[in-house]
């Protein structure tokens, strides 16, 4: 698909796991709360970018039960729950981000750095295959939700419409969606 984006999604839930595990131990909250809101939200780079104190806690430090924002790329209005995962890498940032200056931003860091991070941890979690970068998190989220979700059509139409695909063809291609995967589910098609 011409203008896509070729970086995969973080298909292996045990390497989420292991990023996840390696940035608690290696003490790197920022770098910590990056990935987990951004595989968990679904943002693009550029918006996760402006994210600030304030879009994930109160002026009491205590914190919102989603984010909003509206999208550089397309402007449309996204509100972001914030689930158990965030939640846990909020509190465990806490103490390294400015939680007095609501306006502070949270990831401070050009779209490069975001990428090294990303290929940085997908290396130390063993992945060898695959082009990844910043963008990977969002394909994560994508991917991640269509998975738990059953892998349906009906899922994957949800998936498409929280990625702001305008169809499910587009989805299929931006995840990384192989026709194995697709003709695994028609063999179990038994009407």
């Amino acid at each position: 698909m011409p203008g896509q984006n070729p970086t995969d999604p973080i298909r292996d839930i045990r390497a989420i796991r292991n990023i996840k595990n390696m940035l608690k131990l290696e003490r790197k909250p920022v770098e910590y709360l990056f990935f987990v809101t951004g595989i968990n939200s679904g943002l693009r780079t550029s918006d996760h970018r402006t994210l600030t104190v304030g879009s994930l806690w109160d002026v009491d430090g205590s914190p919102h039960k989603s984010f909003d924002l509206r999208t550089k790329k397309t402007g449309a209005y996204t509100s972001t729950p914030i689930n158990a995962s965030i939640k846990e890498a909020m509190s465990f940032a806490h103490h390294a981000l400015p939680l007095h200056d609501l306006d502070a931003p949270l990831f401070p860091i050009t779209r490069q750095t975001a990428s090294r991070w990303v290929k940085k941890w997908c290396k130390a979690a063993g992945l060898d295959e695959g082009v990844y970068a910043s963008h990977s998190l969002r394909k994560t989220f994508g991917y991640q939700l269509w998975v738990q979700n059953g892998k349906s059509f009906d899922a994957l139409i949800h998936v498409s419409e929280a990625l702001g695909h305008k169809d499910v063809a587009t989805t299929l291609t931006y995840l990384g969606i192989r026709r194995q995967d697709v003709a695994k589910m028609q063999r179990a098609l038994n009407l």
